[in-house]
């Protein structure tokens, strides 16, 4: 099987979904609103360019050169908080699929492991609740893209450069990441300031660029498990 695929009984009968499998090899998550100041307390969170739209979008990064999830390791993931993308990458809303839902075949939470899908031919309650824990993350993501376009409203973000220097000598450059602004921030006239911090839009923009310190949480975790070691890293 490849390409998302509308969930049905009958291409998808036995399929079970594993949690603790989830997002092995997502390198970055959207995030929802609610989300931020938790998903703060492990991992660095950006903003990405949709190269359709333009618009910038709110991920956590969760690698830095490897082609995995730092963070999914023994067993399950490992970070005080788990961003509901992560869980739900599987998945996807589509009103032709049963309990409204359709998924990706090679994500690694679906296969012969973990809870079923179906039972006796219906959709189980697991089914159920994962379609309603998507549109809650739908949601709660268009809020973070309220967010976020407010910040480009007010020509608060800018780019991110992101070098990795190595072990053995070579260096890595994170192309495509965005931050806040924060020279743009202060310069911004008190009318301003007072209409984003109003619109409780202030507080999450502290939170992004603070957040950036978990990088080293990053590189913690690349050492542990892959060599080259990262030796060090500069933000600009």
């Amino acid at each position: 099987m490849t390409g998302i695929t509308p969930l049905s009984s009958a291409a998808h009968g036995t399929l079970r979904f594993d949690h603790h499998a989830a997002g092995a090899s997502r390198r970055f998550v959207a995030l929802g609103l609610s989300e931020i100041a938790f998903a703060a307390a492990d991992m660095p969170l950006c903003l990405a360019k949709d190269g359709k739209t333009g618009r910038f979008n709110l991920i956590a990064l969760m690698s830095l050169i490897e082609p995995a999830n730092l963070f999914v390791f023994g067993g399950g993931f490992q970070a005080t908080y788990v961003p509901r993308a992560v869980t739900l990458c599987g998945f996807r809303l589509d009103a032709g699929g049963a309990a409204g839902l359709a998924i990706d075949p090679a994500e690694s939470s679906l296969g012969n492991a973990g809870e079923p899908l179906f039972a006796g031919g219906q959709p189980t309650s697991l089914s159920r609740d994962v379609a309603r824990a998507l549109e809650r993350l739908v949601a709660d993501v268009e809020g973070a893209q309220v967010l976020v376009d407010a910040w480009a409203t007010h020509r608060l973000i800018r780019p991110l450069a992101l070098s990795l220097s190595k072990a053995d000598g070579a260096g890595h450059d994170l192309a495509g990441l965005y931050t806040i602004d924060e020279t743009a921030l202060q310069a911004l006239p008190a009318a301003a300031l007072i209409a984003l911090h109003r619109a409780d839009q202030l507080g999450p923009a502290a939170i992004l660029s603070a957040s950036l310190a978990q990088v080293e949480r990053l590189r913690q975790l690349h050492n542990a498990r892959f060599v080259p070691a990262i030796t060090g890293y500069s933000l600009d």
